[in-house]
């Protein structure tokens, strides 16, 4: 089982969650895995994604615990008029994937570390039309371990949704310091009460805002 504990490998988990990450960041190019036929013309731009390799290196001994590495192979196509245009595609194309996966939820959530990111790009004529591709591998590592006592976990959608965040809509900065503070007085609602000490007091926080901030968002 991954560190995600679903009932799949851990390179068809990060697979999934790239192929998920890709169709939901990136609209308007035709993304498939793993891409074994040849794309026509009108299906481009497109994306193909793939593990076509992984390594399981052992750390312990006993039950099987791995650091499993996993290369994802993204290979980009797209098509233009000019060499111009279809380099400046091909290059915006491969920085919106990098983006897509490096900045994914549930890809950063089950890889220890990116190890290497190395992306190859090529631009070649045909016919009237320029065409570009690139091929970007990432070896990603990952944590796996197969516990013969453990129940398998049931199926579910993978990856899920991502979390709903709240809005981030003010914040209020207190300053009550430890000194300049007021030996004897008893100050009303004080903004970190578990941090003043009763009067008579010989050091702060003595309950009152030497200063303070009240930030309203959006701004």
């Amino acid at each position: 089982m991954s560190q995600l504990d679903q009932p799949m490998s851990a390179r068809r988990q990060l697979r999934l969650a790239i192929v998920g990450e890709l169709r939901t960041k990136i609209q308007g190019v035709t993304i498939v895995s793993p891409g074994d036929w040849p794309t026509p013309p009108e299906k481009l731009p497109a994306l193909l994604v793939n593990v076509p390799t992984e390594q399981k290196s052992s750390i312990n001994r006993g039950m099987p615990e791995f650091t499993t590495t996993a290369s994802v192979v993204v290979q980009g196509q797209v098509t233009a008029i000019t060499a111009e245009e279809v380099q400046d595609r091909i290059e915006d194309l491969a920085y919106r994937v990098e983006n897509a996966i490096l900045m994914g939820y549930w890809i950063v959530r089950m890889v220890q570390q990116f190890v290497t990111v190395q992306t190859d790009i090529e631009c070649t004529a045909d016919g009237g039309k320029h065409l570009a591709g690139f091929r970007m591998t990432i070896a990603a590592e990952m944590f796996e371990a197969f516990d013969p006592t453990a129940e398998p976990s049931p199926e579910s959608p993978w990856p899920p949704a991502d979390p709903t965040l709240a809005p981030f809509e003010n914040a209020k900065i207190h300053l009550d310091t430890a000194t300049p503070f007021d030996p004897t007085g008893t100050y009303p609602n004080p903004p970190f009460p578990d941090a003043v000490l009763p009067a008579p007091r010989t050091s702060g926080p003595d309950g009152r805002d030497e200063g303070a901030l009240d930030i309203q968002l959006p701004q």
